[in-house]
């Protein structure tokens, strides 16, 4: 199984979803336009995907592809979901000026649900206040090597994605983002 393989495995179970894989090649570079929102869009394949645009109009990747039905029997279709999480992607990123920085995404438990959520600090865990969406099924089993191997697709140059606190993995968002574009 080769690298992108791997990476769509991981994390098509969060919903679904694939993030493209960037060569090894390109870096993030340090003078990139900041970002300016996250929309919700719909793919050439019709499916819906969340994307980070930065302030000069450049588009990412999908950071996710929305294409589980398993939630729909509760309100929640591909649709819906892209929507609120591209909503409180936006909200993070307004309440940090527009950045990333600082910022991670770690798995945790809420309510009894298996979800990932933002912290701005590796000692922080996921609460109702942070949640930015619940796993599916497939990646409830192991969402912190879901994380990992999210993490170990890092860009060369681009610094560490992830970090672990306790055994805890926190992928930086900042580099998770900046991979895409």
């Amino acid at each position: 199984m080769n690298l992108k393989q791997l990476l769509q495995v991981a994390i098509a179970g969060v919903v679904a979803t694939s993030v493209p894989l960037i060569s090894a090649q390109k870096s993030v570079a340090q003078s990139a336009a900041p970002l300016s929102s996250f929309q919700c869009q719909i793919s050439e394949d019709q499916l819906f995907v969340t994307l980070a645009v930065r302030q000069n109009g450049q588009v990412s990747d999908p950071m996710i592809v929305w294409k589980t039905e398993e939630f729909s029997g509760a309100g929640y279709t591909p649709e819906r979901r892209c929507t609120e999480v591209t909503n409180r992607l936006n909200s993070l990123l307004q309440e940090n000026n527009q950045s990333l920085q600082g910022l991670y995404m770690t798995a945790g438990l809420v309510n009894g649900e298996a979800v990932l959520c933002a912290v701005s600090s590796t000692r922080s865990g996921c609460n109702t206040r942070n949640v930015l969406f619940t796993l599916n099924h497939a990646n409830r089993r192991n969402p912190s090597q879901m994380l990992r191997n999210l993490a170990s697709s890092g860009v060369v140059g681009s610094g560490n994605a992830i970090q672990e606190s306790g055994g805890q993995p926190y992928v930086d968002l900042d580099i998770l983002v900046n991979q895409l574009f």
